[in-house]
């Protein structure tokens, strides 16, 4: 670990505001904080520590929140291979599998191996090992299609639904959303509801991430929930709608709204798993259940800084109860925020490595989780800052 000060979003804050020319205060007002709050986010004596407040600052200073968060996830070498797969992902997805290509192609078989494959590595959190099989299986996705079969169609809305979503996960929102209208076009053509709410949660998990698309982000996941709740039966429409209904929940609470009615019906959708049908539709969402209705609920809690309230749903909630990966990792992000917000940086350290250990690399290249570190590192005890601490700062890359 070196001297070298961190880059954290506050710092980000500082640098831009005086490029557009205005104060503190003037900052403050256009995001709903006061001038003395801002002051500590540019000093990094506070963490920005809520989506809510990050979506506040970029728009206040006409910028996105990656121009906040940075692009460390980029040049970290666990995820190089997937950063450099993007450039052939955009091709395939620009000509829609109209390339040069001399493999001989999958069958409609091999096709749902290999999307099922590329699914559990995403659930993983394996980046390096999904991007580069993520071209060449759009690409055959969209070859396949020339038979006109529904099961065609469906498989490429998935396809480019896990495309999408891993672009999101990744930092590429512009190339994720163009994968997820391809995903939205091909599941008009599928027999199933499930890769149409799909499409629609993703779309709406994007524009939660844009200043000013909040009350989009919300129609979106809140119109295909309510449209298609009714006529959902199968795992898979359940599933997909229900992840429809917990994202309306979030935005909604993005929105300084109240996101109970939304997980309370998304719940009701849980409870319906398990009698539901199996369905044919490669169109899933296994994450989707009472566990990670909760964790939703945990998450709502963090971002209205209802620290109290999110640790006291977590000892409700079995971590082992969620599928491995990105969701069990997620648990202990959720419950490390939450203790940070309550100045246990012990606790808040303890729950980050169990993440980390969940999905290294998923949790490494998250922008909440360097701001939270970075944050820790700044206030903890020397103590901390050689040991634990110190070494996750570096593997997320908050020091070099």
């Amino acid at each position: 670990m070196t001297d070298e000060p961190d880059t954290f979003i506050g710092q980000r804050v500082r640098q831009i505001r005086a490029r557009r020319g205005i104060s503190q205060q003037v900052l403050a007002d256009r995001a709903g904080v006061s001038r003395s709050v801002v002051a500590k986010y540019e000093t990094g004596l506070r963490p920005v520590d809520s989506r809510r407040t990050l979506l506040a600052l970029a728009g206040a200073l006409g910028c996105t929140l990656g121009d906040l968060t940075g692009g460390e996830d980029r040049i970290d070498p666990a995820t190089s291979a997937f950063h450099r797969s993007v450039a052939d992902i955009e091709t395939a997805l620009w000509t829609q599998g109209s390339i040069t290509d001399t493999r001989p192609p999958r069958s409609l078989d091999e096709l749902a191996e290999a999307v099922e494959l590329a699914s559990r590595l995403r659930h993983a959190g394996d980046y390096a090992a999904l991007g580069p099989l993520l071209p060449d299986l759009l690409t055959d996705a969209y070859r396949l299609t020339d038979d006109g079969s529904a099961q065609s169609w469906d498989l490429l809305a998935t396809a480019a639904y896990g495309v999408s979503s891993a672009l999101r996960q990744r930092g590429h929102d512009a190339l994720a959303w163009t994968a997820v209208q391809e995903s939205e076009r091909a599941a008009e053509r599928a027999d199933s509801l499930a890769p149409v709410a799909a499409a629609q949660f993703l779309k709406s998990q994007i524009l939660a991430a844009r200043p000013g698309a909040l009350t989009a982000a919300l129609s979106t996941a809140t119109g295909v929930a309510d449209r298609l709740t009714t006529d959902a039966r199968t795992r898979g429409e359940l599933e997909t709608v229900g992840m429809a209904r917990l994202q309306a929940g979030f935005a909604e609470t993005l929105a300084g709204g109240d996101a109970a009615p939304h997980i309370a019906e998304a719940a009701e959708l849980a409870e319906r798993l398990a009698e539901a049908p199996a369905g044919h539709s490669s169109a899933r969402n296994r994450t989707f259940g009472r566990a990670n209705v909760a964790l939703w609920q945990m998450s709502s809690a963090v971002e209205r800084r209802e620290p109290s309230e999110a640790l006291r749903i977590a000892e409700t909630l079995d971590p082992t109860a969620l599928p491995n990966g990105v969701r069990h990792a997620q648990f202990f992000v959720e419950l490390g925020r939450a203790h940070a917000m309550k100045r246990d940086h012990r606790a808040a350290l303890h729950a980050l490595l169990r993440g980390e250990h969940a999905a290294p690399q998923h949790v490494r290249g998250m922008a909440p989780v360097r701001e939270l570190v970075g944050g820790m590192l700044r206030q903890a005890q020397r103590g901390l800052t050689t040991g634990e601490l110190g070494r996750l700062a570096q593997r997320v890359g908050v020091v070099v």
